[in-house]
This record gives structure tokens, sequence and C-alpha cells, in this order.
């Protein structure tokens, strides 16, 4: 059997503050050593953008979330907050959200996958579940089941609000006016600053205390007023996810940052954030368990395929700094068409099978003699510093 090998490494600066989680466990700090790769086809990760979500009658679903192994209940050592979603309309409590998922022997969350058929908007929750732990036992058959509770904004609570400002980091109006909610009666910072030029900014520690697991993301909302002289004031945390080192950390930049004297403003709110690190992928199913008997792909054949379109390492996992890969197949045309492409695996998430399969879809091979059938090619997403330079390997 001959399988192609194909390397996607996605340009990207590790991410020192980012968002969401509870308190790491310290026996989860390390996730092992990454699975060698060869060399990679290099691009950045795109950014998706949508429209800014209306604030007038919005409802917003909160997520609470129960994970099961064959069906039972089974608790996590480390568990990320799930975001809050915007909905268009009142009366989704009853609804659920089901992502299938396996534990590996050493408690990470691998094949994770949505349970039906799911809009793009899953790969947040994909990834989120891939940043869990669990007891370091091998598990089968495990469901994670979301059910959402809706409530409309000008109801929700300051743990309700809290989730959407700091867990779904999402921008524009309605942030805008979660902000302001939590500011308190009264509050007209509008922003960190106040609308005051700064005079002095104080950044956080990030490296103080301990880190959440790789893939991991910590939060920490502070709030305070800004008196005339420009001074911080009733400097307060006022939620977070349990990071009690970044939260310290928060505070103090807030309280030793000045702006230059102007008119006091209340109510400033800013969240941080902190990255566990890097999580590396599970290693690569060897060539000899996926043997496949119908596969009729000689090395002549494989070497013709190659790559035509532009990968995209999934935008949330890049954020998390989560990598992954997929085993894509295929058959190749004797004048080079590529046709019944279909995912074999990806993990963590079948979030990466998305995209390897536009990628492999969107290519071709060189005309020849034979036809492929069931041919094979990994697809790696694979993070690397910015400076590295773009290079392809497909043999």
């Amino acid at each position: 059997m001959r399988a192609l090998q194909t390397a996607l490494c996605i340009l990207a600066a590790g991410a020192v503050t980012t968002a969401g989680s509870a308190k790491a466990d310290p026996r989860l700090q390390d996730a092992g050593p990454p699975p060698p790769t060869p060399s990679p086809i290099s691009v950045r990760p795109g950014v998706l953008i949508g429209p800014a979500p209306s604030v007038e009658n919005t409802i917003l679903q909160l997520p609470q979330a129960e994970a099961t192994c064959e069906g039972l209940t089974v608790q996590p050592l480390y568990a990320d907050d799930l975001p809050a979603q915007q909905a268009a309309r009142r009366g989704m409590s009853d609804a659920e959200t089901i992502l299938a998922f396996s534990v590996a022997s050493d408690g990470r969350t691998v094949d994770i996958r949505p349970a039906d058929a799911a809009p793009a908007a899953f790969d947040t929750l994909q990834a989120g579940l891939a940043a869990w732990r669990f007891p370091a036992q091998a598990r089968k058959d495990c469901r994670l089941t979301i059910r959402w509770r809706s409530v409309r904004l000008d109801e929700a609570e300051v743990p309700d609000l809290l989730n959407y400002f700091a867990v779904t980091r999402a921008t524009g109006a309605l942030r805008d006016a979660v902000a302001k909610r939590l500011g308190g009666q009264g509050a007209d910072c509008g922003d960190r600053f106040g609308g005051r030029r700064p005079d002095t900014v104080v950044f956080p520690d990030f490296e103080k205390g301990r880190k959440p697991p790789p893939g991991g993301r910590s939060w920490s909302v502070t709030r305070w007023n800004i008196d005339a002289d420009g001074r911080a004031t009733d400097v307060e945390t006022l939620g977070s996810s349990g990071d009690v080192d970044l939260d310290s950390e928060a505070r103090r930049a807030a309280a030793e940052t000045r702006m230059q004297p102007g008119p006091a403003r209340t109510g400033c709110v800013y969240n941080l954030y902190r990255s566990g690190g890097t999580l590396a992928a599970p290693p690569l199913t060897p060539e000899d368990q996926r043997e496949d008997p119908l596969q009729q792909c000689p090395p002549a054949v494989a070497d013709r395929f190659a790559v035509r379109a532009n990968p995209v390492f999934p935008t949330v996992f890049n954020e998390r700094s989560i990598e992954g890969w997929a085993l894509i197949r295929f058959d190749i045309a004797p004048w080079g068409q590529i046709g019944n492409v279909s995912v074999i695996e990806a993990q963590p998430a079948a979030a990466f099978g998305v995209d390897a399969l536009r990628l492999v879809q969107s290519s071709q091979a060189t005309p020849g003699f034979e036809a492929g059938v069931r041919c094979v090619v990994p697809v790696r997403y694979k993070l690397q510093d910015e400076t590295a330079a773009p290079d392809v390997d497909q043999n």
C-alpha cells in the first residue's frame, strides 16, 4: 500500500493571551512531544468575519454540559467554559447539541465530531472540548450533551453576561452593550481608557503562576473607575475562570495604569486571557493499521498527485494553538482528475477533516497511463514560528 505524504504548516506566533477555562490540574501540564512531521506547506490562518449582532431583542443561549461514556457520567479533571450563542428567537431551552468523542489512555479527548450534521459554528465547541482532560483511562462511546438555556439580554444575570463577554469573545454592538451592563449603573467608561489618553500603560505578567494545560485558556474580567487625575480606583475582579494568578495580575495592571487628567469615568470593564500553549496533534495512525484490500494506488500513480489549493488552518483551533491532522482517501483518473474524495479519520476533531477534504477535492494529478483507486494522503496542520520558510515535500 502506498500513502502520499503531504504536510501543512500554519504560520502562527504563539499566543500569549487568549480565552476561557477552569482551574488547571498540576498533572495535566505535559501533553507529550509532538509527532514528527515532514517538510510543510505554509499558510497564514484566515479570519472569519460575520455581520455585527443586533442588540434589540437579543436572546442569549447559555450552555450547560454533561459528559458521559458508555452511558455513565464522567467528570473531567479540566474543562474549559463553553461559549454562549446568540439566538434568533426565544424558546430554545430544550434544544440540545451533542458532540461524540473518545478519551485516549492519557486522558485527552480525541475523535471529536458532531453526533448529527452540524453547522460550522460547532467548530468552536469542538475546539473547546479538545482542551478538556479526563482521568487517564481509555474510554469509547462518549457524548458531550450541551443543553441551551435561553435568556433575554436585559434579563441576563452577571454570570450569563460574563460568559458572552469573556468566553464567546464576539465583537460589535452586542458585546459593547454587555460591557456597559457589566460596568454597572451609570457606567460611562466606554472602553478600558474611558476615552482618555493613556499616560502609563502597565501589562500583566502572563508567565506568573501555573498556566492552563496545552490547548486550554483562562480568562479574567476586571472592573474599575478612573478619577479626574487619571488614577484607577475601586479595582476589582468581576469574574474569572479561576486562574487566581491571572486575576491578581489583571488587577495590578489596571491599578498601575495611569490616564492623563480629564473627566472622571465609572464602570471600565476589560478582559484578559492566557493560553496553556500548543497542544500537539495525536499520533498519526500508522500505515499498517489502515490496510485497505481494495486500494490500487501504485507508487507511479501516487507520485503524480499535487496539492493545488490553499490550505486553511481551522480558525478556532489556531486561536487555541491546537494541532491536528486528517487522512483523506481519493481516486485518480488517468487524465489526472481527482474523485471519490472522503475523510478516513480526523484528529483530534472532525473540523480538521473539513479543510483537508476541500484541499484534496481542489487538487489534481498529472496525466498518466494508470488510474489510482483509494489513494490516501495525510494532511497535517502544524503550528510553527512565523519566520519559518514555506516548503513542500509530498514524497
